[in-house]
């Protein structure tokens, strides 16, 4: 056949089916339960386009595919963090709304491989014995590395849940702090971070071994000794039959560091001082880790920096890489900030002592936290005292207007009548005074807290890209621990009697609980009350709080 007639076909069979397209109806032809249907001649065109299209597809690669995959699951993690630093009770709320304050101490937890990263948790009552301190400490110390207590005054007159501690003889010693009665004042300002200055006079011997390293174990194996005074004489430090001498760095006219290193670590050490000497504090650290210092304040509001003579305290957030400073204060001034002008005098005089802890350690954050919930007799019934919920939230406006951040320690136990369902929960977790946390209480607190900080430092990882797509996804933002559960309000009748309480000074071998850890000494029957001049307008008496809190 010609080509000629070959062609001719092959346009005539392409005309036939152009024309059947053209006249074909759209909807097709029903024929019974069967529809024909035969594309026009518009889709018979898009078709070859789309063919093209299909064809123009770029294919990715494993990387950008990946790249996609940690997009999505940035986005994700982000929204669910916003969500609970929005809405969850344990959230930290920041200044300005940034949540990049906290950014410098995350930071420095990065390099806690290679050097030392300091947290001061300074508070009231609450801490005495290194409550909620020690676990905290020893998570932190779990997780980034670190040994020891971190700083602890000469002459403790408090047994604390991890160190033991004993001064002979000590008749030589003074002991003066800055809050608390007159007579326990000293006659100058030079007091140092802790609020306390032991005087030494013709030398003294200071015994310190870690103590509980079943629960605390990083307590124990202290490399780095650290001793803050001023004064002329010598200090050794004693580990077994090895005797290291202390260096002397002169800082200023009030303040020293007098240091040693101890290479092998030691649970317990021998300190003695020669000569003549004011004692600010002692560390008991590691060269690198985390350290985090307990001090706790009994009767203290947190009003009484600003009273410290600066010289005694800037050098120590100088030298010793201060990076969080947590000041958890609030529960004395409960009871007796009952007016809108009390708590205004209040919040000016803690404005003053932030102020001044951004002048003197401007490289450290700094977390308010505010008072637990706490109970008194209200018509025959154990209440939430009525002024603490204006309290935080006062707390809170202030700390947020300082520049700091705010963790609210009453909403996170649960908010009102909180402090009855942990007196009633198995096993307790918070004393018969309705104010105090038990040894366990102030350890499921600690551990709340840690797993907040750790939220938002697990947010600050997803930020700068640190964490990888397994660890992404694994990320869950929402409350750390569980609300307790049950009624929230008890009858007076329905408490126990109060045993007689001594406000002796307990030896190391104190009563204990159930889970050999000391038990929280009766508290002081005063507590300082400011007013708008700074000055105190006098003393509560002892029935306004309930067991003579703080």
């Amino acid at each position: 056949m010609k080509i000629s007639k070959i062609l001719i076909f092959i346009f005539s069979i392409l005309a036939g089916l152009a024309a059947i397209c053209l006249l074909f109806p759209q909807q097709g032809i029903t024929i019974g339960d069967t529809t024909l249907e035969f594309p026009s001649l518009l889709q018979v065109f898009d078709a070859d386009q789309n063919e093209e299209e299909e064809d123009s597809i770029t294919v990715l690669s494993p990387e950008e595919l990946l790249e996609q995959r940690m997009a999505s699951l940035q986005t994700q993690k982000t929204d669910e963090f916003h969500q609970f630093a929005m809405n969850s009770p344990q959230r930290i709320y920041m200044p300005n709304g940034d949540e990049t304050y906290l950014d410098n101490f995350f930071m420095s937890l990065e390099k806690a491989d290679s050097q030392h990263v300091r947290i001061l948790h300074l508070g009231d009552s609450q801490l005495e014995c290194d409550r909620i301190s020690s676990s905290l400490r020893e998570h932190y110390q779990e997780e980034f590395g670190g040994h020891g207590v971190g700083l602890v005054p000469a002459l403790q007159t408090v047994a604390t849940y991890t160190l033991s501690q004993s001064i002979y003889p000590s008749d030589n010693v003074l002991h003066n702090i800055v809050y608390g009665p007159a007579e326990t004042h000293a006659s100058h300002r030079r007091y140092g971070v802790m609020g306390q200055v032991n005087r030494v006079h013709g030398g003294t011997t200071i015994r310190l071994n870690a103590r509980d390293l079943r629960d605390y174990p990083h307590c124990g194996g202290v490399k780095r000794i650290t001793v803050m005074a001023q004064g002329s004489g010598g200090m050794t430090i004693k580990v077994n039959s090895e005797t290291y001498n202390l260096n002397t760095t002169n800082i200023n006219d009030s303040f020293s560091l007098l240091t040693a290193t101890i290479p092998n670590g030691a649970n317990a050490l021998t300190l003695n001082v020669h000569g003549e000497y004011d004692i600010y504090g002692i560390q008991l650290d590691d060269e690198k880790g985390v350290a985090l210092d307990n001090v706790p304040m009994r009767g203290c509001s947190g009003t009484i920096f600003t009273k410290i003579d600066t010289n005694t305290m800037a050098p120590f957030f100088k030298y010793e890489n201060v990076r969080l400073i947590i000041m958890q204060y609030g529960g004395n001034s409960v009871p007796v900030c009952n007016s809108e002008k009390s708590i205004s005098s209040y919040m000016t005089s803690l404005r003053k002592q932030i102020d001044l802890f951004h002048r003197i350690a401007p490289d450290a954050s700094i977390l308010f936290i505010g008072p637990a919930d706490m109970a008194t007799r209200i018509g025959g019934e154990m209440k939430t005292y009525p002024s603490l919920p204006q309290v935080v939230d006062s707390l809170r406006e202030m700390s947020l207007q300082s520049g700091v951040a705010f963790w609210d320690m009453y909403s996170a136990m649960g908010g009102k009548g909180s402090i009855v369902r942990w007196y009633r929960a198995k096993p307790q977790l918070a004393g018969g005074d309705f104010i105090h946390f038990t040894p366990k209480g102030a350890q499921k607190m600690a551990d709340m807290l840690y797993s907040t900080l750790q939220l938002y430092y697990r947010f600050y990882r997803l930020r700068k890209g640190f964490e990888t797509e397994d660890e992404i996804e694994n990320m869950q933002f929402n409350d750390a621990v569980a609300p307790i559960e049950g009624s929230s309000t008890i009858l007076v009748s329905e408490l126990p009697p109060r045993p007689n309480q001594d406000s002796s000074i307990k030896s190391e071998e104190a009563v204990a609980d159930e889970t050999n850890k000391p038990t929280m000494p009766a508290e002081s029957p005063q507590v300082e009350i400011p007013v708008e001049n700074g000055q105190n307008a006098g003393k509560a008496n002892n029935n306004s709080i309930i067991g003579g809190e703080e």
